[in-house]
């Protein structure tokens, strides 16, 4: 048995009729009863009250971020150090050849080039590796901060009965007026409950 085959302009009048046999019937149903607002009506009526909050600006900001961001800087500079050591060795030794590329045999040559692409795959393996712990390390420290602030956030809309806070990095905001901007606010309570020792 094969389904009857319809024109999209029938199906486009079956559809509206559909449709005004629904909004017939549930209309009436939806009108306000004497002295109470429709749903809709509610919704339009109250206020909306917006913020926003810069949290890598707070990050930057706050004392425990910039006592978080130093420890980590010294926690990090003795392989920041090795990973420049092997970088100028790098560099002496390409320079080396360099020099001595015209007096070099083949087999001198390939030996010499052989050695420096070595030494540049270590120092690129080095210099990744502690990049990426030096982020991961980096995105935990901050993962804890932004925590206590997005608690601090919520008190803050909370006493000042803001419908929607916004984060201005996240979801692709490009303007918010000062004037809702609570990151400063942000900032002093978050120094003030977290003091740094």
């Amino acid at each position: 048995m094969s389904l009857p085959r319809f024109s999209i302009r029938t199906l486009l009048v079956l559809n509206a009729s559909i449709i005004a046999s629904l909004v017939a019937t549930m209309v009436p149903a939806m009108l306000p009863v004497e002295g109470v607002l429709p749903v809709y009506g509610q919704a339009q009526a109250a206020e909306i009250k917006l913020a926003s909050v810069d949290y890598q600006r707070a990050l930057e900001s706050v004392s425990e971020g910039e006592s978080a961001r130093k420890r980590l800087e010294s926690m990090f500079q003795t392989k920041k150090t090795a990973i420049e050591k092997m970088k100028s060795n790098l560099d002496a030794m390409q320079a080396d050849y360099q020099k001595q590329s015209v007096l070099l045999s083949d087999s001198a040559k390939k030996e010499k080039e052989d050695a420096i692409n070595m030494a540049a795959m270590q120092f690129q393996q080095a210099y990744q590796q502690s990049e990426g712990e030096m982020q991961q390390a980096y995105q935990g420290a901050m993962e804890s901060l932004i925590a206590k602030m997005k608690s601090i956030t919520q008190s803050i809309a909370t006493e000042r009965a803001y419908t929607l806070v916004i984060e201005v990095n996240e979801g692709g905001v490009v303007y918010t007026a000062p004037s809702i901007d609570i990151t400063d606010e942000l900032i002093k309570r978050y120094n003030a409950a977290n003091p740094v020792k």
